[in-house]
């Protein structure tokens, strides 16, 4: 472990070490949901996924690496449907060796000068379980309020069901 954490964009060669992240951060914490389609796809399709998601100018998807290794990830994911292409939903994971250590700020710092600088992003859009307090003050410190709350919007294997907090951020 001799190297910075570098955040930057993902590129198609992520394919592999992007799925390798996505199975550890689905196995080591309760509060990301990783549908499990996205767990099965080969190499070849997540390629083939991030290469759409790069052809896009709405959609995003930074990657935190250490030592050549992928540590966590911030997506934004919006419609090509014009009337809601301004609407981007935002997906954040670390993993658990790297919680505490500010990687989730610095990922949605980044993600956030994305969007300013984005002409069509004009509304970031997040879920939380309000179980994940760490999370739910990062989102609120970095601007985003809290517009709703769904009781039983999330089943935990182990802790039954969860609340879940819908916070957003609009851009002027």
């Amino acid at each position: 472990m001799s190297e910075e954490v570098t955040i930057r964009q993902v590129k198609p060669t992520d394919a592999a070490a992007l799925l390798t992240l996505l199975k550890q951060l689905n196995q080591e914490t309760p509060f990301l949901l990783v549908e499990s389609s996205s767990l099965q796809l080969s190499v070849t399709e997540e390629a083939q996924q991030l290469r759409l998601l790069l052809a896009t100018n709405n959609n995003q998807l930074f990657v935190a690496e250490f030592d050549g290794q992928l540590v966590g990830f911030i997506r934004v994911t919006a419609s090509q449907t014009p009337e809601i292409a301004h609407i981007g939903e935002v997906g954040v994971a670390v993993l658990r060796a790297f919680w505490g250590q500010g990687l989730g700020t610095v990922l949605l710092r980044n993600i956030l000068t994305w969007a300013q600088q984005n002409s069509l992003i004009r509304r970031l859009e997040l879920t939380v379980q309000e179980r994940n307090q760490r999370a739910y003050h990062l989102y609120r410190s970095l601007g985003f309020k809290v517009e709703g709350k769904a009781e039983l919007g999330y089943f935990d294997q182990k802790a039954g069901f969860q609340t879940v907090l819908h916070l957003a951020m609009v851009q002027n």
